[in-house]
């Protein structure tokens, strides 16, 4: 187990790599982007490693730990000046969770849910979040 957890955990940081630089030219982009790349990553990494009964939650610290530890210094250090890129791991995040939620669940409701949800913070969700920064909203 201590392997798969050591796999996954080096799977997400290159997911990461991956999909990080997006942000350079949208950050529409970047969220949607990373947030389907994670939600797919998430959910194959539950069904391929995790118990059918267990909500695989050594693996989804795992995922998440992997997303944010590269970025990690910067945000402590720098925190006031990366915030407005910060609605871009809350989408992450929340998308590592509906994943999870699908696994557990298998409903097709929730896979539709997830996807509505992901679309709206990616677009309008993050238009907003850029708009209170520039504009002070």
């Amino acid at each position: 187990m201590k392997k798969k957890i050591s796999i996954t955990f080096l799977m997400s940081m290159l997911v990461f790599l991956l999909t990080f630089w997006i942000a350079g030219y949208s950050f529409d982009a970047a969220a949607l982007t990373e947030a389907v790349s994670f939600y797919v990553l998430t959910y194959f990494i539950l069904e391929n490693y995790a118990e059918r009964q267990s909500f695989g939650l050594p693996y989804i610290i795992a995922i998440v730990l992997g997303r944010i530890i590269l970025e990690l210094p910067i945000r402590i250090t720098e925190f006031p000046e990366t915030l407005f890129s910060l609605f871009i791991p809350i989408v992450v995040f929340l998308s590592i969770f509906l994943a999870a939620l699908y696994f557990k669940e298998k409903r097709i409701s929730v896979l539709v849910l997830s996807v509505i949800i992901l679309i709206l913070l990616s677009t309008i969700g993050q238009m907003e979040w850029l708009n209170a920064f520039h504009y002070g909203k």
